[in-house]
């Protein structure tokens, strides 16, 4: 009998600690945490008290709220040194199990300067004695610490207790972590008011505290403890999800007449209403208007084709289903949707809030995980209801699948991101762009570039390009000697026109960017126009095109002519128009920087050419073009020694041309070593980890200007750019197989 008492127990404080760990996840700020949710966990661990302390860096102090017999809330404040008990849980991060802090012997033993401050005893009109401590600690930042005292059994706390005061801890750390992270004390939905001044933000942060407190939706409390206006409240929300406010309290609806036809557990579950059926259009209202992951099933309930969602609150969307509702659990589902909860699981409908959710954390992981395992990009595909989305990182060019997401859930994935990246969540048929500045657990701050495109079937996939490292690399880094060497005689230059060339993702913004760091110098003003700024550089003067306002490359240009430059760079050459002027710049004194898209250094020529440029003009102003591609290297983990046949050398010497001996300087022998392919954990058995550039540099001598003026072929100038030095990529990527970079695989892939 009293096993099964035991197993009961267990069972049902798994039950409710399930309850108060989505209480935490959902909290809105670290106030809401360390406040609101104190009521919970008293219930949960059956405890007389429970504190929760907060970490203030800045003043080494622990912070917490307290409230004491005839006063109202307070704020406390605690050092953290080993003469108190949080203190010293703080200070060593050790968890503390205390059967009476008023034994003098039993603290001495834990340490000589432990001691308990009666004080607070006396204050709080209460009787302290045991007490179990315990660090909030995540990813070995100390965030707080949580303290239980006195079990209402009368009890000492034993290991179990332990046990579970350190999965409560690890739930805070993350939830506390995650808020931190973000940097925001109140939730994307509540900013706008705070942005018209309806609220400040000191009075919104308390309403979210005081909403968690009381188990209300914050509209209610802010409108009854704040006397926010109601429509001007629903005005401003709306505004965030780019819809309408609908007051259902005005009556303008029949409900009546659509709720036989849909499915009443829907609308529970998502706190949403159906308004009006006109045509193939499904007009609905609902709390949140984008974590709504049943619409298609709604759609399909209601024959219609398309939908469109307005805002209402809360309590108005429950009242409307406690009327039409014939069910018997109403009033668990009420509870549920206001925040309590029930033994009911909430269908994984993901929020789309700031607050922690499994739409942030997933979108979280997504980026986290990319930035680290090195992708460029992210790519989300759905599939609509036929299968589930889809989602590939592009790692050194290829794209790899690394997860699906449940097709339930992908819209609010997408609309997530959306958010982030201040797109209209509403627009789902047009393609939309954005940036997403990020900050990882690890504190490294990254930034996205983010495009939705409307695919078949109603989906929308999104990309999002991950623009990792801000800084400009060493130009001798990235580039081999040879190249490094003629290339730096031309950018230094004071005037001139230096192309770089290559198919999009081939490295030319981070060349280009390289170049001007090794130019970058107190006595040269240098201007960039870009789109969008990828990389920042100290000095540089760098700005974002916005060509949907007319501020294109040309009009950036003509400015900084005016802005007495010494160098420019502008993002891309996409017009005769910018080419022209960046000619024209070169002509007047300027050193000017540019990209395009070609394949080879001496096809650049050409297509400028056939672009209507002024030969005459573009052989003057043309300085050196650099053609580049990035190819995959070795894991070098793992990869494998090999002496290579004579055939396969011969191959070699045959592709590089007869130049082979005097720039390789290898000839054959048994000893001959060069790598291949294995694959490990760290190259995720690939047998590859990490790119380098293949360089061809075309240095525009007399010879090459003449050719220009009398619109030679592009073979006949890269015949004699070759004759003055050049290398073509094939040969630099041979060099890089006998450097043990790569392999021929790899250089023949990106060469061809």
């Amino acid at each position: 009998m009293a096993g099964r008492q035991s197993d009961s127990a267990s069972d049902s404080f798994e039950v409710h600690f399930r309850k108060l760990m989505n209480e935490i996840h959902s909290a809105s700020s670290p106030n809401a945490i360390m406040v609101g949710l104190k009521n919970k966990i008293l219930k949960v661990y059956d405890v007389e008290m429970a504190t929760i302390f907060l970490v203030d860096a800045k003043k080494q102090q622990l912070v917490s709220w307290v409230l004491l017999p005839g006063e109202s809330l307070r704020k406390i404040r605690m050092s953290i040194r080993r003469d108190s008990i949080v203190g010293f849980v703080a200070d060593t991060r050790k968890t503390l199990n205390i059967s009476n802090v008023y034994d003098d012997d039993e603290l001495k033993r834990v340490h000589p300067t432990l001691g308990f401050d009666r004080n607070w005893d006396k204050k709080g009109g209460c009787r302290t004695k045991q007490v179990l401590s315990t660090p909030i600690v995540h990813q070995n930042n100390l965030l707080g610490v949580i303290q239980l005292i006195n079990k209402n059994s009368g009890a000492d706390f034993d290991t179990v207790d332990e046990s579970r005061i350190h999965e409560l801890s690890e739930t805070l750390g993350i939830a506390l972590f995650n808020h931190y992270k973000t940097g925001k004390k109140i939730p994307l939905r509540y900013e706008e008011l705070v942005r018209r001044e309806i609220i400040s933000g000191q009075e919104m942060e308390r309403a979210m505290v005081i909403a968690t407190q009381q188990e209300k939706d914050v509209e209610t409390v802010l409108m009854e403890n704040f006397l926010v206006d109601k429509a001007e409240l629903g005005e401003a929300l709306a505004v965030v999800y780019q819809t309408r406010f609908m007051d259902l309290k005005k009556g303008l609806h029949s409900f009546e007449k659509l709720f036989p036809t849909g499915d009443i557990e829907i609308f529970k579950r998502n706190l949403i209403l159906p308004l009006e059926k006109k045509q193939d259009t499904l007009f609905l209202a609902a709390k949140d208007p984008v974590n709504q992951s049943d619409i298609p099933a709604l759609k399909k309930s209601y024959g219609v084709l398309h939908s469109k969602i307005y805002l209402a609150f809360g309590d108005d969307i429950r009242e409307v289903l406690a009327k039409y509702d014939t069910s018997e659990n109403v009033e668990d589902e009420n509870m549920l949707a206001g925040g309590e909860g029930g033994d009911k699981e909430v269908p994984e409908a993901i929020e789309i809030e700031v607050n922690s959710s499994p739409a942030i954390q997933l979108v979280n992981k997504l980026i986290e995980d990319a930035y680290y395992a090195g992708a460029s990009d992210i790519h989300i595909e759905p599939y609509g209801d036929a299968q589930d989305s889809e989602v590939r990182y592009r790692i050194d060019g290829q794209c790899n699948e690394i997860l699906r997401i449940p097709k339930d859930n992908v819209i609010s994935v997408v609309s997530r991101i959306k958010v982030l990246a201040d797109l209209d969540i509403s627009v789902k048929r047009k393609p939309q762009d954005g940036k997403i500045k990020f900050t990882t657990t690890r504190a490294d701050n990254i930034e996205l570039r983010v495009a939705t495109i409307p695919t078949s079937g109603g989906n929308e996939d999104v990309v999002i390009r991950v623009l990792a490292d801000s800084k400009p690399l060493p130009l001798k880094d990235i580039t081999p000697p040879r190249i490094f060497d003629r290339m730096t005689e031309v950018i230094i230059r004071p005037h001139g026109l230096f192309l770089v060339v290559g198919p999009t993702g081939s490295g030319k913004t981070t060349t280009l960017h390289s170049a001007l760091h090794y130019i970058n110098t107190p006595e040269k003003k240098i201007w960039t126009a870009e789109d969008p700024v990828e990389i920042t550089q100290y000095r540089l003067r760098q700005v974002q095109v916005k060509p949907n306002i007319g501020y294109t490359f040309a009009t950036a240009m003509r400015a900084f002519l005016r802005a007495d430059p010494d160098i420019i760079m502008i993002g891309e050459m996409r017009d005769k128009e910018t080419a022209g002027m960046a000619i024209e710049a070169s002509l007047t004194g300027h050193m000017v920087f540019s990209t395009l898209h070609t394949n080879s250094a001496a096809e650049t020529i050409v297509r400028l050419i056939d672009m209507g440029l002024d030969p005459f003009n573009f052989s003057d102003a043309l300085v050196g073009i650099l053609a580049q591609r990035l190819v995959r290297t070795l894991c070098e983990e793992c990869k494998e020694a090999y002496t290579p046949s004579q055939k396969e050398f011969d191959h070699y010497v045959e592709s590089y041309g007869i130049l082979f001996y005097d720039h390789i300087q290898t000839h054959y022998s048994d000893s001959l070593t060069l790598f291949r392919s294995n694959g490990c954990e760290k190259c995720n058995n690939s047998g590859y980890k990490g790119r380098a550039g293949l360089f061809e540099l075309l240095i525009a001598n007399q010879k090459v200007k003449d050719m220009i003026i009398d619109k030679a072929t592009s073979e006949e100038i890269k015949q004699e750019a070759i004759n003055n030095g050049m290398t073509v990529l094939l040969q630099e990527g041979i060099q890089l197989i006998f450097d043990g970079k790569t392999d021929l695989k790899q250089v023949m892939t990106t060469c061809n």
